[in-house]
């Protein structure tokens, strides 16, 4: 439906009417870049805490308490990388920013499918933790700067608006597409027992290897479609 609805746009444009997202707004390469990087990063990030409280509970057998206390250095790094990225952003290149972040969170589904569950979590599954909400967490900072500098006052409510949008949509497709691929691994799988912790750890870790596929497509878009932004949230006299 996607294409028809961009058709749809062109359409109401061409005889002078209103467009709920006219498509002129994708002509903008770094906005365009950004949107698709916050597709992947969110689905990763998202489908990432998931399948990890998954692997802690069902995998590892921990109790719901103990799953949930190995995230909260997901919480308190997402707090310093808000404020940090504030303080840095107008001082860095923002393409350069974006990127790094990226390519770190790749590391978090990447060791997360080279685990071995027996390992103790600080060995992999800390720093998958850690690791994990770099980039949505950065990409978000520096789009409401990016939206600000190239949309005009008029538009830069649309852009914001279709920019959260689109990391939502991340999200449902994240989730819907992990699900299936876990499942169908799992399935799929040798073992009789589809519920035993190794038939499981087999559909988790294909999800694991698709995030970072996903994180890795990420660190290629913002590389490419952020190469001419410099600085963003300058102060303008």
């Amino acid at each position: 439906m996607i294409p028809a609805f961009l058709g749809w746009m062109n359409w109401r444009e061409k005889i002078g009417k209103p467009a709920l997202i006219p498509n002129s707004l994708w002509q903008n390469t770094a906005f365009s870049s950004i949107c698709v990087m916050v597709l992947f990063s969110w689905a990763v990030l998202n489908g990432m805490e998931t399948i990890l409280s998954l692997f802690f509970q069902e995998v590892q057998d921990l109790p719901a308490i103990q799953a949930a206390l190995r995230f909260l250095p997901n919480i308190i790094i997402g707090i310093i990388l808000n404020l940090g990225t504030g303080l840095l952003v107008h001082r860095l290149h923002a393409n350069y920013l974006v990127v790094v972040s990226s390519v770190l969170s790749a590391g978090s589904p990447l060791l997360m499918a080279i685990i071995d569950p027996e390992w103790s979590w600080w060995y992999c599954a800390f720093w998958a933790v850690l690791l994990g909400p770099l980039s949505a967490d950065v990409i978000f900072t520096v789009a409401n700067l990016i939206i600000t500098d190239a949309f005009t006052p008029k538009t830069q409510g649309l852009a914001g608006a279709v920019f959260n949008v689109v990391a939502q949509f991340g999200t449902s497709i994240g989730l819907t597409i992990f699900a299936i691929i876990s499942a169908g691994v799992t399935q799929g799988s040798s073992y009789e027992n589809k519920s035993s912790p190794e038939a499981l750890m087999l559909g988790y870790r294909a999800v694991f290897w698709t995030c970072f596929g996903l994180m890795m497509a990420a660190c290629g878009v913002g590389a490419w479609g952020l190469r001419k932004v410099g600085k963003v949230g300058l102060k303008r006299e």
